[in-house]
């Protein structure tokens, strides 16, 4: 029997098995938001927030580069104003989301509500509300140089 008549051939390509755009953008920020919600959680707590990234260091000693466990800090994605009360915004990458024309911020008053309103906001993005909110602010990235 030939080696190549027990192989499963399929006609898929890598371009095809890659996500759509829209669905890149969403696990992206849905990722930033689940760090927020732990964050918040740990603020709540009084604690502290960080996530494990990894990273390419070189040995000083040998030039030899390795991968390695970097803590990196969560920033906080809202703030308290004079008035005691609470705001959050939602960033993509460093810009943040505009949801109205000059409201880049969500008021929700009090610390506790900080979590829910995040979760919402998770939720909008998983049914693609922010589509096109985010498809404008990621259309501003790098420029490619040729």
């Amino acid at each position: 029997m030939s080696i190549l008549k027990s192989l499963k051939l399929s006609d898929q390509t890598r371009a095809k098995s890659i996500a759509a755009p829209e669905v890149r953008r969403r696990a992206k920020l849905l990722t930033n938001i689940e760090r927020q919600i732990k964050a918040a959680e740990a603020a709540i707590k009084g604690e502290f927030y960080a996530f494990t990234d990894f990273r390419y260091v070189t040995d000083a000693e040998t030039g030899e580069r390795t991968r390695k466990g970097v803590s990196v800090k969560v920033k906080q994605w809202w703030w308290k104003d004079i008035a005691d009360k609470y705001f959050l915004c939602i960033k993509y990458g460093s810009k943040k989301l505009e949801f109205a024309k000059g409201k880049f911020a969500i008021e929700v008053g009090d610390q506790k509500n900080i979590i829910p309103t995040f979760e919402k906001i998770a939720e909008a993005v998983k049914d693609g509300e922010l589509d096109d909110i985010i498809a404008g602010v990621a259309k501003f990235g790098r420029a490619i140089k040729k």
